[in-house]
């Protein structure tokens, strides 16, 4: 059968399910039946060596921990004590700071989060519902694209056999340009500053996030082992009994996530192994120059799924000829992951984004043309990064 048939034949089929099976079964059955079409029954072990895999398990373990740190935040009451001082100091641009800082605990639905914290300074600072939303949706998700924390990153990273830290290198200017179009939603707000002793103190709460910073990106600790410092810092801190921690272990433990993380790993084994992905770029490069092909291909996969990790583990792999593999070329790694950053963002799927227009109260369809423009604003900027 023909490689980039049967590669576009088991993308369809894991667009299909993801809807009614979720995107980690419908990647371990498009996995297999890719595998299936490539090599028939003769090479089923690829799948099981994925599963197996010391690389594998060890992702596994780092989105759990990561996962744990950001609820044990949560469930101590840091984040809320955070919130009360910065709304004292910053007033309504609470509203950027808070989904900012938030952001950089990754937690499934963690707008949601944000946006409980932010409820009850809505109409203290007479902020529309829509203006909340969208100051909440887009700032809380700035970071994914590079944020080492992120599952989208350490799964991406892995796809590309580099680390987080290295992929976050040819990444973070994403978010840069996100910030910077979204300032666009201030327009119109109170902005002031009132910075005092009780704002350092609330900023003290972030120490976690510090600890990671200094051991994982200053001293070069494997992420796992800061993770277990981080963690273990909050837990002394806070007096954290066993039981405490049984129960944020409840939330942590995602069996979605797990299972995804495995599913990526056995699709990008079978893909790798196969070549199948540089005969689909060479076939799509006849139609479009390879950037724009490149661009499409991942904005479709993330406005299709509404979800992070779908560029990562499915439109990733398929552009590992484009991005380069072990030795990265950053610019092209860049545009891929902003289009599937961008896609995401925008997909009427990503459930952030309805949950955050539901506790405000407002409709996604009152706020999405907004939504459109400041995406088409990053969308400009990188594509004139790109081709700088």
């Amino acid at each position: 059968m023909n490689q980039s048939f049967a590669l576009l034949a088991s993308i369809a089929l894991v667009l299909m399910l993801i809807k009614r099976l979720g995107i980690g079964v419908s990647l371990f059955i498009g996995s297999a039946v890719l595998s299936y079409l490539l090599f028939g029954f003769d090479r089923f072990e690829i799948l099981l060596q994925a599963l197996t895999s010391p690389q594998t398990l060890e992702i596994v373990v780092i989105v759990i921990l990561a996962f744990t740190l950001g609820y044990s935040m949560e469930y101590f009451g840091m984040l809320n004590e955070l919130a009360d001082e910065l709304s004292k100091s910053i007033g309504a641009l609470s509203f950027v700071m808070i989904p900012l800082l938030i952001g950089l605990l990754p937690m499934p639905g963690g707008a949601l989060i944000s946006a409980v914290m932010l409820g009850p300074l809505m109409k203290k600072y007479t902020l529309s519902p829509e203006k909340a939303t969208l100051l909440n949706y887009w700032f809380r998700h700035v970071w994914v694209s590079f944020w080492p924390l992120y599952p989208s990153v350490i799964i991406g990273a892995a796809v590309l056999n580099i680390n987080s830290f290295t992929f976050a290198a040819s990444t973070f200017p994403i978010a840069i340009l996100a910030i910077v179009s979204g300032l666009m939603l201030t327009r119109g707000i109170e902005k002031r500053f009132h910075i005092s002793r009780d704002t350092f103190k609330a900023l003290i709460h972030l120490y976690p996030i510090a600890i990671l910073l200094l051991l994982s990106v200053i001293l070069k600790f494997d992420l796992l082992i800061s993770l277990l410092i981080a963690i273990f810092a909050v837990a002394i801190l806070r007096k954290g009994s066993v039981k405490d921690f049984e129960k944020i272990l409840k939330k942590t433990v995602d069996r979605k996530i797990i299972v995804l993380v495995f599913a990526v790993m056995c699709y990008k084994s079978v893909i790798q192994l196969s070549g199948v992905a540089e005969s689909l770029l060479t076939d799509i490069s006849l139609e479009f120059p390879m950037p724009i092909a490149a661009f499409i291909l991942t904005l479709i996969v993330g406005f299709a799924t509404g979800i992070e990790m779908s560029y990562s583990s499915i439109a990733l792999p398929l552009l590992t000829g484009f991005t380069g593999v072990e030795a990265v070329n950053p610019k092209n790694l860049m545009l891929v992951i902003a289009a599937g950053y961008l896609g995401v963002m925008l997909s009427p799927m990503h459930l952030c984004y309805v949950l955050t227009a539901e506790y405000f109260g407002t409709d996604v369809s009152r706020t999405y043309r907004q939504l459109a423009l400041i995406a088409a604003v990053v969308a400009v900027l990188v594509w004139v990064l790109y081709l700088i």
